[in-house]
């Protein structure tokens, strides 16, 4: 009873003290100075000089959970203190009214760290900045920041200091053993730091850093809202461990997929993109405005998300190719089962623009400066946006997109001279998606029609002068859940896939046909004419996503023999579609799925000469794993070929880790599984994955 009270006594302590900082004391500033130690092992220490207003005269308190390792020096006078409770209390008689100036010097706890042998990063939310220097730690007493960092001979650094107030959240530092570069760009100077191990290719650099620069200008110019603080870093740094880790002021780049391989598609040129420029986003949305609790980061990463997709769709040469790119990843990913709710929420954005036209860029701006350097819900981005366009509804649009699981199954037919636009909600769920998208209409030799069709409500009917011979629904693939018709016109759908030119509208058509493939609305026969596609196919997102289909049609047959033909028919596309991104295409699906043996036989060729242009280190690898499992007795002997020809001690390590997944023991897969299972974290964390998805695809 008597430790209760005590614990009780203790947090209304502390909240006694947040509510009469809150109330008396402004205009705070930190002049912060760090030694850092080159071991883990020893503690940060450092000085700090913290310096704030008073209208009168009152008792004050620091927040600090370290140890004190010096005087204490209160408005230029040496003074005894007392600690209490986490608290360096400052009695009344020796505050002043106006400017108070305190000096300390002090030991970390280190918790607030995330420490290697060879970097340092600094974890400031969730009240930890106390753990490591004395502070006022509650997030609506902003403050400017200027740091003195110094480091072990080798080491550089880089720190969110601003001259504007901010949330103590939002200060950062991190150090370590990094190479530098600087560059100037635009008039911005900006430092790169960088570990050589994390440089997948030095050469790539420079693209990095400028389109992180394009990027950052990108922000400044449609916010309106510039770049806050004082100095400008990026930070390459693949360690998977510094994924969690917020550095305000800092581009994190932590995904290895910024450096792309020797011959990079397009797709994964854009994806590098989309990384850089949502990180950049991340200090707008995410940094200057930071999430009330826990459960609101998704609201701020999803807006981030949103910029970054409008960041790629501008600096794209053609509208087509970041329309095509979008319905590859997010749009095609949000509707499958497996999707996100980033990816449905890149969907969500675009279809709420649609809804608030040019004021959702004013919604953004309102929002960014209402939350300047305050924390913020997504419920608060959707009353501004309510605000600005009051007849649209916004309300219900957000209820639905963002509370509502499951498709619409939306179902298109010809009747009595209207064309009827029907959109039902999954079982049990009384809501309507709003949203917009475009319908084909074929007609006699070849005359053709789009319809555009806005839902705003769950049933739309059009007025057709005459009858369509086909009917392609959600032709620029936009919209949002399973596309029906009736069965005369579904049947017409696999046949228009070799006439549709437009890459968008022949990628969507692959979509439609292939959901209705799935519900039994279209046939197997349907390979054939994929297959017949596919022969003169330029574009590899296409011809990926074809030969995905084909395979899935192949894997549901009940026969063996029925199967290994299908694959075999597959494989023969080599022979039929020479571009290389096409080729690439069909050889990863057929690494990671053939069972035929004739086909294994051409795909061990194609591993053996290991002169195909079209494939990259990692294609070899992932042929020489499939090698191996299907073709046990030559299992150590392929094994240890490709890893000869590997070139980097990196890609040894992930082929030893990973190919174990290739054993021919039983016993040893059983037990490798239960021992992947456990890997969440580290380095090693995409590589379990990785063999995890070995063990269950053998």
């Amino acid at each position: 009873m008597v430790m209760v009270q005590a614990q009780k006594r203790k947090r209304a302590v502390q909240t006694n003290w947040v509510a009469v900082r809150s109330q008396i004391v402004s205009n705070v500033s930190y002049d912060l100075t760090f030694y850092i130690p080159s071991s883990p092992d020893e503690k940060l220490t450092g000085m700090a000089v913290i310096s704030f207003n008073m209208p009168i005269k009152a008792d004050m308190a620091l927040d600090f959970q370290g140890q004190f390792t010096g005087s204490f020096i209160v408005n230029d006078k040496k003074r005894k203190l007392r600690q209490e409770n986490g608290h360096l209390i400052i009695p009344q008689k020796y505050t002043a009214v106006g400017v108070n100036r305190i000096a300390v010097s002090f030991e970390s706890s280190n918790t607030a760290l995330h420490r290697s042998n060879d970097y340092l990063c600094t974890r400031f939310s969730d009240g930890k900045a106390s753990t490591c220097f004395p502070c006022f730690d509650q997030s609506d007493l902003h403050a400017t920041f200027i740091t003195h960092l110094n480091l072990p001979e080798g080491w550089k650094a880089i720190s969110s200091d601003s001259s504007k107030p901010m949330s103590l959240q939002l200060y950062s530092f991190i150090a370590g053993r990094f190479e530098e570069q600087s560059f100037q760009h635009s008039g911005r100077v900006m430092h790169a730091l960088f570990r050589q191990q994390d440089i997948a290719d030095a050469k790539q650099l420079p693209k990095i850093l400028e389109e992180s620069a394009r990027s950052l200008r990108w922000m400044e110019g449609y916010t309106g809202v510039p770049y806050p603080f004082n100095e400008c870093g990026v930070l390459l740094l693949t360690d998977p461990e510094a994924e969690v880790i917020g550095n305000p002021g800092i581009i994190r780049l932590t995904d290895r997929h910024v450096f792309t391989e020797g011959n990079p598609s397009r797709e994964e040129k854009t994806k590098r993109s989309e990384l850089i420029a949502r990180e950049t986003a991340r200090l707008w949305f995410g940094n200057m405005v930071s999430p009330r609790e826990k459960g609101d980061v998704w609201g701020l990463d999803l807006l981030a998300g949103f910029m970054a997709h409008k960041m790629v769709h501008q600096h794209q040469r053609e509208k087509e190719e970041y329309e095509l790119e979008f319905l590859t990843t997010c749009q095609e990913r949000a509707m499958s089962a497996n999707g996100s709710f980033a990816d449905k929420g890149a969907v969500m954005m675009r279809f709420l623009e649609d809804v608030a036209g040019e004021q959702l860029q004013m919604a953004l701006q309102k929002f960014l400066l209402k939350y300047y350097y305050k924390p913020a819900a997504w419920n608060d981005f959707i009353s501004i946006v309510n605000e600005l366009v009051p007849g649209e509804n916004v309300q219900q649009f957000n209820d639905t997109w963002v509370k509502q699981a499951g498709l619409p199954t939306i179902f298109t037919t010809y009747q009595d001279g209207y064309l009827i636009v029907n959109q039902t909600p999954p079982t049990g769920t009384p809501a309507f998606w709003r949203q917009q998208f475009d319908i084909r209409l074929i007609y006699d030799f070849e005359k053709s029609r789009t319809i555009k069709v806005n839902m705003t409500q769950p049933i739309v009917r059009i007025k057709l002068n005459s009858q369509p011979n086909s009917i392609i629904p959600n032709y620029n693939g936009r919209g949002y859940g399973h596309f029906t018709l009736d069965n005369a016109y579904t049947k017409s759908l696999p046949l228009r896939i070799m006439v549709t030119r437009d890459d968008l509208n022949r990628y969507a058509l692959l979509l439609t046909a292939f959901d209705n493939y799935l519900t039994g609305r279209i046939p197997p026969i349907y390979f054939g004419e994929l297959q017949r596609s596919m022969m003169k196919e330029k574009n590899g997102l296409v011809m990926r996503t074809a030969v995905d289909h084909m395979m899935r049609i192949a894997q549901d047959r009940q026969d063996q023999e029925g199967r290994w033909t299908l694959e075999q028919c597959i494989m023969d596309l080599l022979g039929e579609n020479r571009r290389a991104e096409c080729r690439q295409a069909i050889i990863r699906k057929m690494a990671t799925s053939a069972t035929s043996p004739k086909v294994i036989e051409q795909l061990y060729n194609i591993w053996q000469r290991h002169d195909d242009r079209a494939l990259e280190a990692h294609d070899f690898m992932e042929l020489a794993y499939r090698l191996a499992i299907m073709r046990p007795l030559e299992n150590q002997s392929i094994l240890s070929q490709e890893r000869q020809r590997l070139t980097n001690n990196e890609l040894r390590e992930e082929f030893d880790f990973v190919s174990r997944a290739c054993s021919t023991d039983a016993q040893e897969r059983r037990k490798l599984a239960n021992t992947l299972a456990s890997i969440q974290t580290g380095n090693q964390k995409p590589w379990a994955e990785h063999a995890l998805q070995l063990l269950k695809n053998r």
